[in-house]
């Protein structure tokens, strides 16, 4: 009964943390649509808000679930070491590459009125934010397929780098679409 609880404990962390994904990439696509200083607070605060609660919380009992299932029944497999490393690279990409951005963009934002500086919007549209959204998800993805699958210690590390590598080639052809709008945009 315990494992059973825990696990449905540890299917809620992933909803949770898809969740949070999800709410970063609509406040993501408010955010670099924001023209005025006070729609784009509004989306920071939407989004941010969500994120920075849900996401940690949702991590924190992913781990704690998966540990205790990992502890009183699977004991230590490759896809299981591998689906936490790589939980810990979500955490650090997630905080590196768009936390401390969204800081930055946080205190200007804060400072900003009216119609938002050519600087500001191009802080907002940072390709590393949709880098970081991009990369995250698709770890996900993978950490998904080796829940399911299961597989042996190297399948499972080829498998999240495919991942990553996914995750980056999608962004990178997200970007390039963005860079051909804005610039049409622009004129």
């Amino acid at each position: 009964m315990a494992y059973h609880l825990a696990l449905y404990l540890h299917i809620l962390g992933a909803f949770g943390l898809i969740a949070a994904i999800t709410v970063e990439a609509i406040g993501l696509r408010g955010l670099r649509s924001a023209t005025r200083s006070d729609d784009a607070l509004m989306w920071l605060g939407i989004s941010r808000g969500i994120v920075m609660r849900l996401a940690p919380a949702s991590l924190g009992l992913i781990l704690v679930t998966g540990l205790y299932m990992m502890a009183i029944t699977w004991g230590p497999r490759g896809w299981i070491l591998v689906a936490l490393a790589s939980l810990v690279l979500l955490a650090v990409v997630g905080a590196f590459a768009t936390g401390m951005r969204m800081a930055r963009v946080g205190a200007a934002l804060g400072h900003a009125r009216g119609p938002l500086s050519e600087g500001l919007r191009s802080s907002l549209r940072d390709p590393v934010l949709l880098t970081s959204l991009w990369v995250r998800s698709a770890i996900v993805l993978g950490i998904a397929l080796l829940m399911t699958l299961k597989p042996p210690g190297l399948a499972s590390l080829v498998t999240i780098v495919l991942a990553v590598a996914i995750g980056l080639l999608v962004s990178q052809l997200t970007a390039r679409r963005s860079r051909q709008q804005y610039a049409n945009e622009l004129g």
